[in-house]
């Protein structure tokens, strides 16, 4: 040590002064969270419908590149640089282990495309009679629970105190009005369980999960499921695969993008990273942007900041239809 001193003090002093502050600051991680541009992905190749209807544009879905407890690197990156968003997690949310959020985005994608099948489905049957698709409802799977909490990350909930999963209007409905004492009827690796609610103690959120008769609907489909989670891409997911049932295409040509989860009820519902989706989606050349209401003032900032944002167009919807009559009006 002392050769070391005597012979490179000023090579020591040099690192110490210099690199141990850089290699500080790009490995000590803060309670924020940050977002960044992604990419888009075509969904095509995610459903695949048993039709040979021609299509002259595309559709894609918006993915953002996202890190938890971001290092005080990042956070000086975010202040410089506007296509990346800064934001200190709830803490009501912020609950979960790096395992638990990774299969709960995998629960909520599951659940986004069988909502998207579902959903198309049902609506191009109100034009072609031989579209066919038969479906019950499954369970609402646990994606999300509050810290100390009875529930886990994949539990099915399958039925609140006398009602079951027969119903999932029923159920749904019975779920938001959940009382002290109330029992709560899940399924945890594949055994049935029952939970009593607890009220200051017990919170979950959910994703819906459906069966689906792949063996009588018509057209056939066949799913290619990816390593891609959360259910922001719904809308998007769900307007391809009606592209595919109908004979007219909606594309007329267009690259079309957006984002937005789909819902039972066909609504479409607000996401996170707009302000992220809105350049990554201008990069790459996207004609039309659809936009849930929820996200569409954060989404217009963002799109008044682009240099040439008439080359592409931001569209708001509440629904399904909303974003099919759109792009049958083109």
């Amino acid at each position: 040590m002392k050769y070391l001193l005597k012979h490179y003090k000023f090579h020591i002093l040099f690192i110490s002064i210099i690199y141990i502050p850089i290699i500080l600051i790009c490995t000590i991680r803060t309670k924020y969270n940050v977002i960044l541009k992604g990419d888009t992905e075509k969904f095509e190749s995610v459903v695949d419908v048993d039709t040979n209807y021609e299509v002259s544009g595309s559709f894609s879905t918006i993915y953002v590149i996202s890190f938890n407890h971001s290092t005080i690197f990042q956070n000086i990156l975010s202040i410089f640089d506007t296509n990346i968003e800064k934001y200190e997690p709830s803490k009501k949310y912020n609950n979960l282990t790096d395992i638990e959020e990774a299969e709960a985005s995998k629960l909520d994608y599951y659940s986004s495309i069988e909502l998207a099948i579902i959903n198309a489905y049902d609506e191009a049957k109100l034009i072609k009679d031989d579209i066919n698709i038969n479906y019950s409802f499954k369970s609402f799977d646990v994606t999300w629970y509050k810290k100390g909490s009875q529930f886990k990350i994949g539990d099915k909930v399958v039925g609140h105190n006398d009602i079951g999963n027969d119903s999932r209007d029923e159920l749904y409905e019975s779920l938001k009005e959940i009382n002290d004492g109330d029992i709560i009827h899940i399924i945890r690796n594949n055994k049935n369980i029952d939970i009593t609610w607890k009220k200051d103690v017990d919170a979950f959120a959910f994703a819906e999960r459906f069966n689906i008769d792949y063996k009588t609907i018509n057209p056939k489909v066949k799913i290619n499921y990816e390593n891609v989670g959360g259910p922001s891409g719904g809308l998007l997911q769900t307007l391809c695969i009606y592209n595919q049932l109908i004979e007219e295409d909606l594309t007329k040509g267009k690259k079309i993008s957006g984002t937005g989860t789909i819902e039972y009820d066909k609504s479409v519902g607000k996401i996170g990273g707009i302000k992220e989706k809105v350049p990554t989606a201008y990069d790459d050349n996207i004609d039309i942007f659809f936009c849930p209401s929820g996200n569409y003032d954060d989404a217009l900032v963002a799109y008044n900041k682009l240099k040439n944002k008439d080359r592409m167009k931001l569209v708001k919807v509440d629904k399904l239809s909303d974003a099919i009559d759109y792009l049958r009006g083109l």
